[in-house]
């Protein structure tokens, strides 16, 4: 089942599969609004969307040209349709102004708070936040969540869980709401509401699965530790849902989140720094190693991931990306700092990957940070199987190689998964590990062959890396061969 999800959300990218979320949910708002199914009439908000689309579009293209960057068209259409959702439909000039102007704060909020070149907040909410501060002077709200009706439950919920499966934030979400339904429903109780009534009270309406399936998940401003996000989610679920107000500050979802991406940045802010570009060398002939020396020693643990920033004409996954760490923690903190990083090349790669091979050894790229919970056991006599498929081998050879530098010895097998016969990938670090090396060809993992190749499976804990469809076939091969305990490691394509 995981695999033949993956394999269907997979064949866009992250943000195309937000788009698409977000425009059946305004799809079914319009067509519920003609029909009187909902609040909204259907005019009002395909009159607010245009408007909004408009304003958020043409802010990005001004702030991107005055900031000299390639503006990132896909981010700032999901911004507006969120917006959208979000501020009060309407077709009067008072109206649309405070919409468009929620869009346009919005925009520009990816511009002007920023830290080592990410945005601090989410654009939508803070967009709507600052637009209600202002309205408040002349009595024009903005902040409506006129999303949050039954009627469009199903089809937010859908969206939502689509999107937090994607991202591999569910339980993220599934905090936050699990604990706003305790403190409303405990509010709801109290006032005579019977506990399931108050259960779906919140669910239906309150903008919970929304603000967490399309603004909680949003991997640009939740933290990179797993503890970390979990921490946001709970101080979002707060915010969220004590009341309190002070003039034109008070409670609301868009402030919640606000104060919840500050939370997140006040316990994950790190110094920020850049890499300058070596040597690339090939690991194959379908793989490439980029060598980089930090501009300063620089601490990470194995199995963590880095995220460049490379200013390009840039396709519709925007500036950066992230890449699993290849080379050992402990070489980027030696006299001469060194990492790598390990991609595959294809033949029509992204325009990133274009951009990266184009760079000249000697160029600085700026980093924004490393990051990541794929990490060993502490307890090092734990016995592993790692499951690598193709260039997800990368975090397993930062693993060995830090193991080999520090001479400890554990017992390990690694399994790769190439579909190019006979590649397998950091075979020298393998080899220099200790670690018993299985080849398998991609139609033979299977349960009962990885039970032949590794008898004592079952008291391993299991490790897996590579592609979604890999990771997915990886892990339930794993568990039906008897692994009770698999760590994955997942790129949603952000």
């Amino acid at each position: 089942m995981r695999a033949r999800v993956d394999a269907l959300t997979g064949r866009v990218s992250m943000y195309r599969l937000a788009t698409i979320t977000l425009a059946i949910v305004l799809a079914q708002a319009v067509l519920f609004g003609f029909l009187d199914v909902i609040g909204p009439d259907g005019y009002a908000i395909l009159g607010t969307l245009g408007v909004v689309i408009v304003a958020t579009l043409g802010a990005n293209e001004i702030a991107a040209r005055l900031a000299r960057v390639v503006p990132h068209r896909e981010s700032s259409v999901i911004t507006a349709l969120i917006v959208t959702c979000i501020v009060q439909p309407s077709l009067t000039t008072p109206g649309l102004l405070a919409a468009a102007g929620a869009g346009v704060l919005a925009a520009l909020s990816k511009y002007l708070i920023v830290w080592r070149g990410r945005h601090l907040l989410n654009p939508a909410a803070t967009g709507v936040l600052i637009a209600g501060i202002i309205g408040y002077s002349v009595g024009q709200g903005v902040g409506f969540w006129w999303v949050a009706t039954p009627a469009l439950l199903p089809a937010v919920a859908v969206g939502a869980l689509l999107l937090l499966d994607r991202t591999r934030r569910l339980d993220v979400g599934l905090i936050f709401i699990g604990l706003t339904i305790v403190i409303i429903g405990i509010r709801l109780v109290a006032t005579g509401t019977a506990p399931l009534g108050a259960v779906t009270t919140v669910l239906q309406l309150f903008p919970v699965v929304f603000l967490a399936g399309f603004m909680l998940s949003e991997p640009l401003t939740l933290p990179p530790r797993r503890w970390q996000q979990w921490l946001t989610a709970a101080v979002v679920a707060v915010a969220f849902s004590v009341p309190f107000g002070f003039g034109p500050i008070y409670t609301s979802p868009e402030l919640a989140l606000v104060v919840g991406n500050i939370a997140a940045f006040a316990v994950s802010r790190r110094s920020g720094f850049s890499v300058r570009l070596v040597e690339r060398a090939a690991l194959s002939p379908f793989a490439t190693e980029y060598r980089f020396a930090p501009s300063r020693p620089l601490r990470f643990e194995a199995g963590q991931y880095l995220e460049l920033h490379l200013p390009h004409a840039a396709d519709i996954r925007g500036m950066r990306r992230t890449f699993s760490i290849a080379s050992a923690p402990e070489l980027a903190v030696a006299a001469e700092p060194r990492l790598a990083i390990g991609i595959r090349t294809p033949e029509s790669g992204s325009s990133f990957k274009a951009a990266l091979g184009s760079l000249e050894p000697g160029t600085r790229i700026a980093a924004t940070q490393t990051a990541g919970d794929f990490l060993l056991p502490r307890d090092a006599s734990i016995p592993l199987v790692m499951v690598a498929g193709g260039i997800g081998i990368t975090p397993f050879a930062s693993q060995l190689a830090s193991l080999a530098e520090r001479g400890e010895q554990r017992d390990i097998v690694l399994v790769v998964i190439s579909s190019n016969p006979g590649e397998v990938l950091y075979r020298d670090v393998i080899e220099a590990s200790g670690a018993r090396l299985v080849d398998l060809a991609p139609d033979l993992l299977a349960p009962d062959a990885l039970r032949e190749l590794i008898p004592d499976l079952a008291a391993r804990r299991g490790y897996v890396s590579g592609a979604p469809s890999i990771v997915a076939a990886a892990r339930t091969a794993l568990r039906r061969a008897g692994c009770r305990r698999v760590r994955t490691d997942y790129f949603a394509g952000y």
